[in-house]
């Protein structure tokens, strides 16, 4: 019984107001409605109208955004004033909105899997773990420099990519493209989290099933049910987020 009605919507969609379908070619329109004597896939005309209205929306968000910003550059403190209305909006928008703890870089590690993992003139790499939500921790690599930090940089690689290869300490990435470890060649403080992958190899119980659902697929669809997101950015920012404040705090 649905399926008339979506039909319906789809042509008043396309045609931008009412019309009469055209099934007899003698019938004569309904007051305010004109005769529907499309002949071509109805299914292309949503498709491309739908990317016409996007575009529009797109171009007109330029000039309409500016009057939702009152941005104070007089300096750095009034800026992040001034902003911070926006920032909250945005952390709402994207689902980031749990309170975050108390960020506090830890090296961990032990005899058989020591925390400094690598070390070059210039640099030194620890495995490192820090709290982020309520029983969530990140983990990742820090690239210490040896001498005093310039920066500090939180590198975040592909979801299909580990800290190590972005490091360099195992292939995959074309050396140009190790960012990470070139930021820390220039004296750079660099921490690169380990991100949900594309991979499947977890997503199910061995003693029941298993899918080939991805496992990003897994928290978008959990993260829909408990009212977040289902964006890459609400993953990522409240983890991202935590290592910008504690990269002060390493220990």
């Amino acid at each position: 019984m649905r399926r008339p009605l979506l039909t319906c919507a789809a042509v008043l969609f396309l045609s931008g107001g009412p019309v009469a379908l055209a099934a007899d070619p003698q019938s004569v329109p309904l007051p305010g409605t004109k005769l529907l004597d499309w002949s071509d896939d109805l299914s292309a005309r949503i498709v491309d109208e739908a990317h016409r209205y996007l575009d529009r929306k797109t171009a007109e968000s330029v000039d309409a955004r500016q009057k939702l910003w009152t941005r104070d550059s007089s300096s750095p403190e009034a800026y992040a004033k001034s902003v911070q209305r926006n920032r909250e909006e945005f952390r709402k928008c994207i689902g980031a909105v749990d309170e975050r703890r108390t960020a506090v870089m830890e090296r961990f590690g032990d005899d058989a899997n020591p925390a400094l993992v690598a070390e070059t003139p210039r640099y030194r790499v620890f495995q490192v773990r820090w709290p982020v939500l309520e029983g969530v921790c990140g983990e990742g690599l820090l690239l210490e420099p040896t001498g005093q930090a310039t920066a500090n940089v939180v590198a975040l690689p592909d979801a299909d990519q580990t800290p190590e290869q972005l490091v360099g300490m195992a292939p995959g990435i074309a050396a140009e493209s190790q960012f990470a470890r070139r930021l820390a060649d220039s004296g750079i403080r660099v921490v690169v989290p380990v991100l949900v992958s594309r991979a499947c190899d977890d997503s199910g119980n061995p003693e029941i099933a298993m899918t080939n659902q991805p496992h990003r697929e897994w928290i978008y669809r959990q993260a829909f049910e408990v009212g977040r997101r289902a964006h890459r950015r609400a993953r990522v920012a409240p983890r991202a987020g935590s290592i910008h404040d504690g990269q002060s705090n390493s220990r």
